[in-house]
């Protein structure tokens, strides 16, 4: 794998992980993973953990670390937010759409919620996420940077 395969396999493995422990722990509270995760069947979990996965690493592929700094801040932040929203906008509607075909437990009819709020909602967050973690990724990148170069010297 190459470094830039590395470097993307990387930012968006963490930044799913990231997001997934975020879910559960500010989910926590309302107990509402604890009440579906059991209506949920290990193959269908499987496939939607990694249809997020997929699109997290298609979305990290566009950033570059290495050329973070080059580039205007508005612009990384612009794209990063940018990026965030249109995976979970994605995200959203394709599990929901194929949640209206396909038959699941009524504890998870999609034809309950209200689809358009829950895309909206989960879009202006995907969009502070992605915002977020390309800040995180850049601090980290000139944290490691600047140990590096203290070392070699």
């Amino acid at each position: 794998m190459s470094e830039n395969g590395l470097e993307t396999w990387t930012i968006g493995t963490s930044t799913l992980v990231m997001v997934v422990l975020g879910v559960i722990l500010i989910d926590y509270g309302t107990q509402g993973i604890i009440q579906i995760l059991p209506e949920v069947d290990t193959p269908t979990a499987a496939l939607l953990f990694g249809y997020l996965w997929l699109l997290t690493i298609v979305a990290a592929s566009q950033i570059e670390l290495s050329r973070l700094w080059e580039r205007d801040t508005a612009t990384v932040l612009t794209d990063a937010t940018v990026g965030g929203a249109v995976v979970a906008l994605v995200y959203l509607t394709v599990v929901l759409i194929v949640g209206f075909a396909a038959p699941v437990p009524s504890q998870l009819d999609p034809g309950s919620i209200p689809v358009f709020r829950v895309v909206a909602t989960g879009t202006v967050v995907g969009a502070v996420a992605g915002c977020a973690f390309v800040l995180l990724f850049a601090a980290c990148d000139r944290i490691a940077t600047a140990v590096v170069a203290n070392t070699h010297q």
